[in-house]
């Protein structure tokens, strides 16, 4: 098992910590009755007589239990045998006690309740014995049974994390080549018109594009300084294609260069605009990605970015829903933030479409738990 500590404790090394701590707990309080009745010496010594003995048959049970459980007996049967080891264990457990004292009376301790026999048995000790063992019965299986809570518990949560991480490389690769299929058109676009130096040079560009892309494969998050490096890569192509049409300015606090955010998050809304706000008219047209941070007194402090530009706005037919771009960042930013992240579409200051997305500043990239998932067994 795991501590929270990051600590692995062994089965066996759960049980003989948590057996000695109850028996000697069980013990003192015993203590406490015994020098009401006895002497200082045969109390401590009783006392430590009933400990040991104990110890030994509750171990011995643990045995039998532990076969149950490998076995996956129904729990009607352990129920019922927990009370026959109990009733069977109280007669057991004072014979041990008579033995061990016979034996520490006729050497260490002659002189130590030399009368202590069967006589001493009564009803009361034997129902009290029963009540001893069957408390011990319920700890046992109620440690095990939240053991094995908690290690369902963090198989379930490991299995969602990497659920998690699945579906983010899945809607990570989905962009790729989603972008590579565009950017090819536009390639072949410009060989068709004959501008050959100017499809070698979008060619270059793709090439240190992709492997940027290979660098933060399986990264879910990244700062936003690199992020933007996407984003200049991406405009870079399509002005190699588009010259003059297409405008773009990058506008970022500094404290903003650091945080984290997930990879290939902006580039996708950026390639939504351009190619549905800026490149379908013959004037072209701009986009600006700005970036801030925001503290709030009763929530915590965010990251605001806005894709904007001065394109037509969005149209009455067009839902932005169905767009690669859009519905894969907004699917992106639910599985990684839930609900402490707002992704919104709406008029741009620059009188197209603007996108916003609010992030925590305090969430760091996202790593996946490795976790021991073996069986605790006490």
């Amino acid at each position: 098992m795991v501590l929270g500590s990051g600590r692995q404790v062994s089965h066996d090394t759960l049980f003989w910590s948590l057996q000695t701590a109850g028996w000697i707990l069980y013990g003192l309080t015993m203590l406490g009755y015994g020098l009401s009745q006895e002497s200082p010496h045969d109390a401590v010594i009783g006392d430590a007589v009933m400990v040991a003995t104990g110890i030994l048959l509750t171990s011995a049970i643990r045995l039998l239990y532990q076969w149950y459980r490998r076995r996956r007996v129904s729990p009607l049967i352990v129920i019922a045998s927990g009370i026959a080891v109990a009733i069977a264990g109280s007669p057991v457990w004072f014979l041990l006690q008579v033995l061990v004292s016979r034996t520490l009376n006729g050497g260490l301790f002659p002189q130590w309740h030399p009368n202590f026999g069967w006589s001493s048995f009564s009803a009361d000790m034997f129902l009290y014995s029963i009540f001893i063992l069957l408390t011990w019965s319920l700890l046992y299986f109620g440690i095990n049974g939240w053991i094995r809570l908690e290690l369902e518990r963090r198989r379930a949560d490991r299995a969602d994390a990497l659920a998690q991480a699945a579906q983010l490389r899945a809607l990570q690769s989905q962009l790729e080549p989603h972008f590579l299929f565009n950017t090819l058109n536009g390639i072949s676009s410009l060989v068709v018109e004959g501008r050959s130096d100017a499809a070698a040079a979008m060619i270059a560009r793709l090439s240190d594009f992709l492997r940027l892309t290979l660098k933060v494969a399986g990264t879910p998050q990244i700062t936003l300084a690199d992020e933007l490096v996407f984003v200049r890569q991406y405009l870079d192509i399509q002005q190699l294609r588009f010259g003059d049409r297409l405008g773009f300015g990058i506008e970022v606090a500094p404290e903003a260069m650091e945080v984290m955010v997930p990879a290939m998050l902006l580039q996708p809304l950026v390639e939504n605009s351009v190619r549905h706000a800026i490149l379908p008219r013959a004037i072209g047209g701009r986009v600006v990605v700005s970036a801030r941070t925001e503290s709030a007194r009763t929530a915590a402090d965010v990251l605001i970015l806005r894709v904007d530009d001065d394109g037509p706005g969005m149209q009455k037919s067009t839902s932005p829903s169905t767009g690669v771009g859009l519905s894969n960042t907004a699917t992106r930013l639910a599985v990684l933030y839930g609900g402490a992240a707002e992704f919104a579409i709406g008029r741009s200051s620059l009188g197209g479409v603007g996108v916003t997305i609010r992030l925590p500043l305090s969430t760091a990239a996202v790593a996946q738990p490795h976790e021991s998932t073996a069986e605790c067994e006490e």
